[in-house]
């Protein structure tokens, strides 16, 4: 069975060939987009069709080419590329799982110091200080809830 895909002309020898809904029926809550290609909802584009939108925007080609070429969404065209030119990676990000610790010794001793100092001080304006002093970053910053936890 051919798909949609393999009849394009802007096909390319190399793509493999795309599995049907019926064969992903297995794998989860799987269907059709719009577009369509073949998806199973809540899980990452496979490897094969994000390198395979790399290489044709390398290739001169458009996102919206790239989206109707291989039946996947702009947003997601957009998304992986985006992803791809900030970091040079076409992996997704990572599902569920806990975030790493951001609040080290250092930080919670400052926060504590901050809280001795004045114990009606505000989340956000400990943020501030952190942030002042150098302390933390915006990249590393702990959000409210951390402040609050590490303080219990």
């Amino acid at each position: 069975m051919q798909t949609a895909l393999q009849t394009h002309p802007h096909h390319l020898a190399s793509t493999p060939s795309w599995p049907c809904a019926e064969d992903l029926q297995h794998k989860g809550h799987s269907g059709v987009n719009q577009l369509g290609g073949v998806f199973v909802s809540g899980r990452p584009l496979p490897d094969h069709t994000r390198q395979k939108i790399v290489e044709l925007a390398h290739s001169g080609a458009r996102p919206c080419d790239i989206s109707r070429i291989l039946q996947v969404s702009n947003g997601c065209v957009s998304k992986i590329l985006g992803r791809y030119y900030e970091t040079g990676s076409i992996r997704p990000r990572a599902i569920g799982g806990s975030k790493p610790r951001v609040a080290t010794a250092e930080v919670v001793a400052r926060i504590s110091q901050y809280k001795r100092e004045c114990p009606s001080i505000f989340a956000w304006e400990i943020r501030d200080r952190l942030l002042q002093e150098s302390v933390c970053t915006n990249d590393n910053i702990p959000s409210v809830r951390s402040q609050t936890m590490e303080l219990k």
